[in-house]
């Protein structure tokens, strides 16, 4: 519950509106390891640079609970929420806004992001994605991208 209330408090405006954006992150830079199988022959997996370059990340605060939307490399905006991820709101300090992610049967995938953003949602993003279990791409990365407030 402390953590929810330093969401609130990270707002400047929090008002009776059942929606309020936090933060917008934009372009991801980064690294991913991809395992051999499936798609990836042997002898091409390992550390590769990758990004999302059209990539969006909204942290939202909704009627009392977080959820991102995330728009991926096929340009797909999704709600994490309703893409049945179950968020969970970690302990942090200095600040940090850490969230891990779920998602339920099939995707076999967990997501990790820590925003470090000042009262006006300006900041950065570091998020992670660990992928099993999956017949065409399995792979673990990490991401940084900008954000800035709502405006």
């Amino acid at each position: 519950m402390r953590l929810i209330l330093t969401l609130v408090l990270c707002c400047t405006a929090l008002s009776a509106a059942s929606a309020q954006t936090l933060a917008e992150c934009g372009k991801s830079d980064g690294y991913a390891y991809y395992f051999t199988g499936g798609l990836v022959p042997a002898g091409k997996g390992g550390w590769q640079k990758d990004g999302v370059d059209d990539g969006r990340i909204i942290l939202n605060f909704i009627n009392g609970e977080v959820d991102l939307l995330i728009k991926d490399r096929t340009g797909t905006t999704r709600s994490v929420k309703q893409d049945s991820g179950k968020i969970y709101v970690r302990k942090t300090t200095y600040g940090l806004i850490a969230i891990s992610i779920v998602y339920g049967e099939g995707a076999q995938a967990t997501e990790d992001y820590v925003f470090q953003v000042d009262n006006r949602g300006n900041g950065t993003v570091v998020w992670t994605t660990v992928r099993t279990a999956d017949d065409a791409i399995n792979k673990i990365t990490l991401m940084t991208a900008q954000c800035r407030g709502p405006r």
